[in-house]
């Protein structure tokens, strides 16, 4: 993608900014309780924004990012920046409106909740890379879900779990039918399994100790080794393969 060394100036995010304000009368009356001067403070507001959003779209095409990369970024700046301008609307200056009967409560609500729009958008639009990294790394971990789909990974199934060794992620995973009862939940990070809301399983890296972990999870919510017919070979069919680590036919 070409880098477009004049992105900072771009007409086009400009007029793309104007028009999300509703143009530029409409944005100057947002300034009206606040300055002397509200349609130089919109102009200002905008060039500003066309100045920092064409920063991030510049570095972001330095790095090689997609066009749906920098439209995506651009379009999260964009409405950081418009929640920024509507916190800033409902702020007053009691030189503009007057001192008398002026709400400084609630104007110090509202002041404190612009900060933090602007805080926001600025911390979101100083970072585009950090972003753009934080997007290829939730691709490559949709790829690997992806894959992990297809791929037939070794398990045991027990009434209400499933014990999955996945290969592809390199995670010891347990699969449960609902949500577990709090006192499973408890035991499960105090095994140092995580939940993965991408995977819908409870995980942690597959090692001898995660299979152990797993193990101890299962002789928690009662699944001995003899009672389970998950554990029991089909005579009519080869063996199951066991987990290289400890035989996930042993508990």
């Amino acid at each position: 993608m070409a880098t477009d060394q004049n992105a900072l100036h771009d007409p086009a995010l400009q007029d793309r900014l104007v028009a999300a304000v509703g143009g530029m009368e409409r944005f100057s009356s947002n300034w009206s309780w606040r300055s002397h001067s509200p349609k130089q403070r919109a102009e200002s507001a905008i060039l500003g924004a066309v100045e920092t959003i064409g920063d991030g779209i510049t570095a972001l095409a330095a790095k090689d990012a997609t066009a749906d990369q920098v439209e995506e970024w651009t379009a999260k700046a964009i409405s950081l920046w418009l929640a920024w301008q509507a916190a800033g609307a409902r702020t007053a200056n009691p030189m503009i409106t007057g001192p008398a009967n002026f709400p400084v409560a609630r104007n110090q609500k509202a002041n404190a909740a612009e900060q933090k729009r602007g805080e926001e958008f600025y911390l979101f639009a100083h970072r585009p890379i950090a972003w753009l990294d934080r997007r290829h790394r939730s691709a490559e971990k949709a790829a690997l879900s992806a894959e992990s789909a297809t791929v037939d990974h070794r398990a045991l199934e027990f009434p209400g779990v499933k014990l999955v060794q996945n290969t592809t992620l390199d995670r010891i995973q347990l699969l449960f039918d609902g949500k577990p009862a709090a006192e499973t939940i408890s035991q499960l990070k105090k095994e140092a399994f995580r939940w993965s809301p991408r995977e819908g399983a409870w995980q942690r890296q597959n090692t001898n100790n995660g299979v152990q972990a797993a193990y101890r999870v299962l002789r928690f919510l009662g699944h001995e080794k003899g009672t389970l017919s998950a554990v029991t070979p089909n005579l009519t069919q080869p063996p199951r393969p066991a987990l290289p680590h400890e035989g996930m036919t042993s508990l």
